[in-house]
């Protein structure tokens, strides 16, 4: 094989290549791989390019560079591969490689799900359900209103190096303008995200869709601890299920506040939900008389509902002054949302000593959040003397349960080199991790990234 390899036949280059990735034969060595793969993808053989497209696009023993991925990606999918045509339609969804341009996207993964690739037929029923057919190029076929059905007998699920292509479908823009209904299905088929691992196995979500939200007390334990550690994801859950009274007691005030958490996470759901639910004509009446009766909920969701623009009936300093008297009253939600305001200064003078003793305190009285936010306030290089060893070690555990501030912190380490190495494939997973969750700053970052290595090629042009 190594004789045929070296003569220049692109299927034992190809060969070749993967055994250095599996270790087959040879020592695993990803360089190795990469370089026999990038040999055989010259030739354009179209599995190569399908691989050599997944080594750059990750970084695997080459250099980043997802814009010479989609090159290959593009050769082995004009060669009719499945994987590769869907890959493709993705690029032109993220907005990050290519302009985005929902014809194309829905053309590509149209033709991947006709060739019974799974992620395809999955993501052309998304597309169809939440993005206007005005943006849709519908000359693609003679109805396109036909469901593609899963074929469970296909085995086209993923190549040599399996779906770690490190593309996700990645849309702001479709769930805010044309998502009018949040289903329980969809709140729970959210859990499946990357950073919800452990809660998705503990709820048993790769077997069932509980559309009822009836779940044990140990997936309850566990989806509290995701809440209380910043998951968008099982904060949105935990409002639905006291604005219901699925498992809890019904209570829309404690929904409210699990919905504005939520929403500082940048859930994509929880505005919808949180917006319909306030809607009641009781709703504001029921609050302001728990206000009177000094429930620091009450007074933080008030606040809450001002600081995201969702109501205007308070001026900014009634707000403030609501948020503060919560915090008083060592309500942790106030107080972790107090000490945001501090070390931004959006509606308090900035005073970042100020908004560390306030998350001290909170992380004192058990707070989770305010625990991260304190590992996170020395990564970004507030705290001196900083022990950055301790703060990624907090930060990876928050991870593991559930946070997307952590997800994307992690991805600035990695980019910026603070307690971890340079490692810009790690950055843009873990930026991509938490921009899939709905995080506007990771996906911000990670067009920076992209950015800064943009090639000329008109192409590539997304301005």
């Amino acid at each position: 094989m190594i004789k045929e390899a070296n003569s220049g036949n692109a299927l034992a280059e190809h060969e070749l290549g993967l055994r250095y990735i599996l270790g087959q034969g040879v020592i695993a060595d990803t360089v190795k791989a990469a370089y026999w793969i990038g040999k055989a993808a010259e030739q354009k053989l179209p599995g190569a390019c399908y691989n050599y497209g997944i080594l750059l696009n990750n970084g695997w023993g080459v250099q980043w560079n997802p814009f010479q991925a989609y090159k290959y990606f593009l050769e082995a999918a004009r060669n009719d591969m499945p994987q590769a045509e869907y890959l493709i339609g993705l690029s032109y969804i993220d907005n990050l490689i290519v302009k985005r341009n929902w014809g194309e996207a829905f053309k590509w993964i149209k033709r991947s799900a006709a060739g019974n690739f799974k992620p395809a037929i999955t993501t052309l029923n998304e597309l169809r359900k939440n993005v206007s057919f005005s943006k849709i190029d519908t000359s693609l076929s003679d109805n396109e209103n036909d469901k593609l059905v899963d074929n469970s007998n296909s085995t086209n699920d993923q190549t040599s190096l399996g779906s770690a292509s490190g593309l996700v479908f990645i849309d702001f823009s479709t769930v805010g303008d044309t998502v009018s209904e949040i289903s329980n299905k969809m709140l729970i088929e959210d859990l499946l995200h990357e950073g919800n691992n452990e809660l998705a196995q503990v709820m048993h979500l790769d077997k069932r869709n509980d559309t009822t939200l009836t779940f044990d007390s140990a997936a309850v334990k566990l989806l509290i601890k995701f809440a209380e550690y910043g998951s968008p994801e099982a904060l949105t859950i935990m409002g639905r299920m006291y604005e219901l009274g699925a498992y809890f007691p019904k209570d829309l005030t404690q929904a409210s506040v699990y919905y504005i958490r939520a929403i500082r996470f940048d859930s994509p759901r929880a505005p919808v939900l949180l917006w319909k639910m306030i809607k009641d004509n009781n709703y504001f009446v029921r609050i302001k008389k728990q206000i009177d009766e000094n429930d620091p909920r009450a007074m933080f969701v008030w606040y809450g509902l001002f600081s995201i623009g969702i109501d205007a009936q308070l001026a900014e300093t009634d707000a403030v002054n609501l948020l503060k008297k919560s915090a008083a009253l060592n309500y942790l939600p106030a107080l972790n949302e107090l000490g945001l305001d501090l070390y931004t200064g959006k509606y308090l003078k900035q005073d970042k000593n100020k908004a560390i003793e306030v998350w001290q305190f909170a992380k004192n009285l058990g707070s989770d959040e305010a625990s991260l936010r304190l590992s996170i306030a020395k990564i970004y290089g507030y705290m001196k003397n900083t022990d950055y060893s301790s703060a990624i070690e907090q930060i990876r555990k928050a991870i593991k349960d559930g946070s997307v501030l952590a997800q994307a912190t992690l991805a600035y380490c990695y980019k910026n080199g603070i307690g971890v190495e340079v490692s810009e494939p790690e950055a843009v997973k873990y930026y991509r991790f938490a921009a899939q969750r709905g995080s506007r700053f990771a996906f911000d970052e990670l067009k920076q990234m992209y950015d800064a290595i943009r090639p000329a090629d008109k192409i590539f042009r997304i301005n």
